[in-house]
């Protein structure tokens, strides 16, 4: 017997965000849809549940990070996980998105960020990349060289002027995703500013002082 479907506007909401990103968990869904409730995780979980049921999403177990993932089309990687986490705890934190993409090209495609992302919190408006980093060091020289194109200069001040902001010199923030304990403070050079989160994204305010 097939199943009665019935779909809320919040399971159209979820369905939305599974097609635009491909993926979401139980956590970034309570942290999109249901932050403001006190049983968000669980609400979330039901919903996910429920479209898993009416299959309209897949439902795959990620080793890596030991959770539920469910997604249409093919298993997302720990990387893009990572990076939604990030971008779902925005959202919780009451950010709003400016912009995000995902692997963001710099100098004709020489190189790829995880991401990059603008968004406003209060009155503040903040420019991320965003790097996971598993296996290897950050790489310094991929970042210096960055800078000196100017390309991300070029694409921050486009986005800024877009807001009604002033022509302005910025350089996003570099957020690096790693579960390394690091002696000293992660450093590129003197004029970008590096942030370390851990897995778990701990301390994740710290992304806005």
């Amino acid at each position: 017997m097939s199943l009665k479907m019935y779909l809320t506007n919040q399971d159209q909401k979820i369905l939305q965000f599974v097609e635009e990103f491909g993926s979401i968990t139980i956590n970034q869904c309570s942290n999109m849809f249901f932050n403001t409730q006190t049983q968000g995780y669980e609400m979330s979980r039901r919903h996910l549940k429920k479209l898993s049921n009416y299959k309209k999403i897949e439902i795959t177990r990620d080793a890596y990070c030991n959770r539920n993932v469910y997604h249409m089309g093919k298993i997302p990687s720990y990387h893009t996980i990572l990076i939604l986490d990030y971008y779902t705890e925005l959202i919780k934190n009451g950010a709003h998105i400016v912009y995000f993409k995902r692997e963001q090209s710099w100098l004709n495609k020489s190189y790829f960020s995880d991401g990059y992302c603008c968004y406003k919190i209060g009155e503040k408006v903040i420019f991320d990349i965003i790097e996971v980093i598993r296996t290897k060091n950050i790489e310094t020289d991929k970042y210096i060289d960055i800078y000196k194109s100017g390309e991300a200069h070029e694409l921050c001040d486009d986005i800024y002027r877009k807001l009604g902001g002033a022509k302005r010199e910025l350089f996003p923030h570099l957020i690096i995703i790693d579960d390394v304990r690091h002696k000293k403070d992660l450093y590129v050079n003197d004029d970008i500013k590096v942030i370390q989160l851990d897995f778990k994204l701990s301390d994740f305010s710290k992304l806005f002082m």
